[in-house]
């Protein structure tokens, strides 16, 4: 079993057709014909590069956090600020445009997998710890260039801040809070652990 198989063109397409039916489908929904038919290739190809549809579950998780970085580290560029920083990848993930509106489905989709899988369980607290880290990271980046205030602790900060923008994000997704409510609540929290400007 591998996690994350040889990048190229064809399980590329097999993995982003896997994340699109998960989306669709749900974690519990996905099924190599169905991923096979979405990705315009034979179920045999689909078995020849993930052997079984647990292994495909946990490559797609893989690829879409990839992806999620990726994209992240992309709207991080022309940011200056350790604090603009943590703002602005606290509120990426409420945005609509794709992957980020994509992961937040895909994420939530692959937690209802964790009791059943326990090859999964430690790929998403991989991918949350990394997620945390960064976000401790660039908070003391903020300490560092003063646009953080220094009685801030950067990593109790930082947990806390990812354990609100979890659980706002899970709310987002199921549609209890709109994309302006997370990001009123999101500032706010983000004020009373960095303080305000």
């Amino acid at each position: 079993m591998t996690a994350n198989p040889p990048a190229n063109e064809r399980t590329t397409g097999i993995l982003e057709a896997a994340c699109r039916v998960i989306v669709r489908e749900g974690a519990h929904g996905l099924r190599m014909a169905g991923v096979a038919e979405e990705a315009g290739v034979s179920k045999a190809l689909v078995h020849y590069y993930f052997a079984t549809r647990l292994e495909l579950l946990r490559s797609a998780f893989a690829f879409s956090v990839e992806r999620w970085h990726a994209a992240v580290n992309a709207a991080l560029v022309d940011v200056e600020t350790g604090r603009a920083k943590v703002e602005r990848m606290l509120l990426v993930s409420v945005e609509p445009d794709l992957p980020f509106s994509e992961q937040r489905v895909l994420w939530n989709e692959v937690w209802s997998s964790l009791r059943t899988d326990d090859e999964l369980r430690p790929l998403v607290e991989g991918s949350y710890r990394a997620s945390i880290a960064r976000l401790v990271g660039l908070i003391e980046e903020g300490l560092r260039d003063g646009s953080i205030p220094a009685s801030v602790d950067a990593t109790s900060a930082g947990w806390r801040l990812s354990a609100v923008a979890d659980g706002l994000d899970s709310l987002f997704y199921l549609d209890l809070l709109d994309r302006e409510q997370v990001g009123e609540l999101l500032g706010s929290a983000i004020v009373r652990e960095l303080g305000a400007l």
